[in-house]
């Protein structure tokens, strides 16, 4: 309710005050302007308070302003909530419990970008600001235990898709817990083609980079780079498998969670089944454990790194073993289905990028055959 009085020195004050709380007063130099605004601003608190819990829930830091800003919610008594990226980064990663080791400390960077900032604010001409400027970043390079460095070396737009998708994966556990009504990533779009050139190793560079593993200093590495390359599994299954997660009578490493969530069995093949027996253990430590933090894994970048250098391989990472056992399934046989099935894809049509190989695998073979039989 708006009370209008007259000030000594001929003007008037409208001051608007409700369930006898003030709320905000402006002088005017006639009585009628103090009657207009006080009027005006009566409506637009009758038109506040009349709001539904669920319309206010929805309104941003924006929203809030053109409403006439926090101050005046919170003289009429109504409660706002904003969640800061900081706070939803930090449930989302508290809720975390697969085994994908990037997807942390992708998540904590979206976090040092957007800070304190609400996340109704967050726009997606925001994002694609934040994209840009990561994908203008150098990549990043282990330099010791929790540390990395810039390299001259620009992000793949493969990269910067898998950064943003941590990203959109944030705000839709947003939407899950009712905190937003829509994802302002999912308009954000990348340009970029899917990478289908895959790098696997040919049975010289195999043969080289074994025999360097069984000579590393690390007394493992021989053992880890077998199973990556005869099971398929990605690293961050390999390094948290335990040994009570191995059937050692059936050759079976059983995953209890993957990438994709879900539980899967994992056929191990004869050769890293005896190697892993070699340093069979009991009880449920990890497989490739720290010597002196044996529920941590092994960082073995540096082993790695030597093996590779030794051997004389360039261009290859650890996750192209995983390639390379994709590869060899596939050119000796084994359908995309069953390839699939093995490295733990939902579908074939990321199994696909091993296409060409079945087809000049069989193309070899035909010609080879055909030669033979016709006497060329």
């Amino acid at each position: 309710m708006a009370t209008i009085r007259k000030l000594p020195n001929g003007k008037f004050r409208a001051d608007i005050r409700k369930n006898y709380t003030f709320i905000q007063a402006k002088t005017f130099v006639s009585k009628k302007e103090a009657e207009l605004w006080a009027a005006e601003i009566d409506t637009k608190i009758d038109e506040l308070l009349a709001l539904p819990k669920s319309k206010i829930s929805t309104l941003t830091p924006e929203d809030v302003e053109a409403w006439g800003g926090r101050e005046l919610f919170l003289k009429l008594g109504i409660e706002l909530e904003f969640i800061t990226f900081n706070d939803l980064a930090d449930e989302y990663i508290s809720k975390w419990k697969k085994k994908d080791a990037n997807q942390i400390p992708r998540a904590l960077y979206w976090k040092d970008v957007f800070k304190d900032k609400p996340i109704k604010a967050i726009s997606p001409a925001d994002i694609r600001k934040a994209v840009d400027a990561y994908a203008d970043g150098k990549v990043l390079k282990g330099h010791g235990l929790g540390q990395s460095r810039p390299i001259n070396k620009q992000r793949s737009s493969n990269t910067v898709l898998r950064q943003k998708a941590v990203l959109s994966s944030i705000f839709k556990y947003a939407i899950k817990r009712g905190y937003l009504k829509e994802n302002p990533v999912e308009v954000v779009a990348i340009d970029a083609e899917p990478n289908e050139i895959e790098r696997f190793l040919d049975d010289k560079e195999r043969e080289k980079l074994l025999a360097e593993c069984k000579v590393s200093t690390w007394n493992k590495l021989y053992l880890l780079v077998i199973m990556a390359i005869t099971t398929g599994m990605r690293k961050s299954e390999i390094m948290n498998l335990r040994w009570n997660e191995i059937d050692f009578e059936k050759g079976l490493a059983k995953l209890a969670t993957t990438k994709n969530g879900s539980r899967r069995i994992n056929p191990i093949p004869a050769l890293a089944l005896d190697e892993l027996k070699k340093h069979r253990e009991t009880g449920n430590n990890l497989i490739f454990g720290a010597p002196n933090y044996p529920d941590q894994p092994f960082h073995f970048r540096v082993q790695w790194d030597k093996a590779l250098k030794r051997a004389n391989i360039k261009n290859f990472r650890f996750h192209d073993l995983r390639h390379t056992a994709a590869s060899y399934l596939v050119m000796n046989g084994a359908s995309l289905h069953e390839t699939a099935e093995i490295l733990g894809h939902k579908s074939t049509q990321t199994t696909k990028r091993y296409a060409h190989l079945s087809t000049d695998h069989k193309s070899a073979l035909t010609e080879r055959v055909m030669d033979k039989v016709f006497g060329n």
